[in-house]
């Protein structure tokens, strides 16, 4: 009698089935970590790329008129060597006055960062946010912009509607209250607590006396119109708990009343620090605690400045505050060790 055989059926058991799609998930949980430290690194370097190019944007200008430009220019566009007491008038979308300033050293670098085309059409006679300029000031550059920041088509609601959010400030200056209350010690003079770039200043290489590669000249501002701080997006919270006037509430966001578009002159950075989470507009933390006014990134663990000698670092944002507000100044006099 001969014996049966049956064909085994091919494919797989619903066990193998589901080893299969375990052994998958395991592997996608394994590599995404990855995929994601990959593209924020490359969007760091991108960062950086861009940090480099507003640097050297800089230095081109200086060869040109051997003098920095101001981080805030009050004067005459057309003579960047001289600055006078000229204001003009912006009001805010609320009504309340806002800034009086003629332009940023944005405008001035332009010709330098491949952006004639903006620059030419600029009127030089009248402030950044006057209406011959709105075509200009709402026309989104990419250098200026950091591609870890989220969010597209970024524009100022507050102070001045519709200009294109920048993501990079000037180091102005250490504001007084930070040498008093945060250091402990009797506020310089103002020639060292400023910038390289600083207001209705035109400073040259030589004034940078602490050193160019020991100054910052430039550093991130990220996230604006919006305002972050060290948890995320600001919320109710925060606002009850913050002690000063420099966010609001407005068009359903939280907003710094700072300027947050690129061409804005009040966009640049005055360092007073933090509280923790940003709840005062002074304390001991200086890095991605708030980005109202302070120096705010998207990577983790610290941001990225141009140097006075037009080269970029990354600085941990547990840098010593001491240290951090002698990185700032030009003209110092201090010590400064690695960082």
């Amino acid at each position: 009698m001969k014996a049966i055989l049956r064909k085994r059926k091919s494919g797989f058991t619903l066990i193998e089935l589901l080893v299969v799609i375990a052994i998958i998930a395991i592997l996608i949980a394994l590599l995404l970590p990855a995929v994601q430290q990959a593209r924020e690194a490359a969007r760091r370097s991108q960062c950086k790329n861009n940090l480099k190019q507003l640097g050297l944007a800089l230095y081109n200008y200086e060869s040109a008129f051997s003098t920095f430009p101001p981080s805030r220019l009050l004067g005459d566009i057309n003579n960047p060597n001289v600055s006078s007491s000229g204001k003009y008038s912006l009001t805010n979308a609320d009504g309340s006055a806002g800034d009086t300033t003629f332009c940023s050293w944005t405008i001035l670098a332009l010709p330098y960062l491949d952006q004639s085309n903006i620059y030419n059409k600029y009127n030089t006679n009248a402030p950044w946010f006057d209406t011959s300029n709105r075509v200009m000031i709402e026309t989104q550059i990419p250098v200026m912009l950091c591609p870890s920041v989220p969010g597209d088509n970024r524009r100022d609601a507050y102070h001045a509607p519709g200009a294109a959010a920048g993501d990079y400030g000037s180091i102005n200056e250490v504001k007084k209250k930070f040498w008093t209350k945060v250091l402990g010690v009797a506020e310089p003079p103002d020639s060292a607590k400023a910038g390289i770039l600083s207001k209705g200043q035109n400073n040259r290489i030589r004034d940078v006396t602490d050193g160019t590669s020991n100054t910052f000249m430039l550093g991130e501002a990220g996230g604006h119109p919006v305002v972050y701080n060290a948890k995320g997006i600001w919320n109710s919270t925060d606002q009850s708990n913050y002690a000063d006037d420099k966010v609001v509430q407005y068009g359903g966001n939280y907003v710094t009343t700072d300027g947050t578009g690129w061409a804005d002159p009040d966009a640049g950075l005055s360092i007073n620090g933090a509280l923790k989470n940003g709840y005062d507009t002074y304390g001991p933390y200086v890095i991605n605690e708030i980005n109202a006014s302070e120096i705010f990134s998207f990577h983790v663990g610290g941001a990225q400045f141009v140097m006075g000698d037009g080269s970029v670092r990354f600085v941990s944002q547990n840098i010593d505050r001491r240290l951090f507000a002698y990185v700032c100044t030009r003209a110092g006099g201090e010590t400064v060790g690695e960082f």
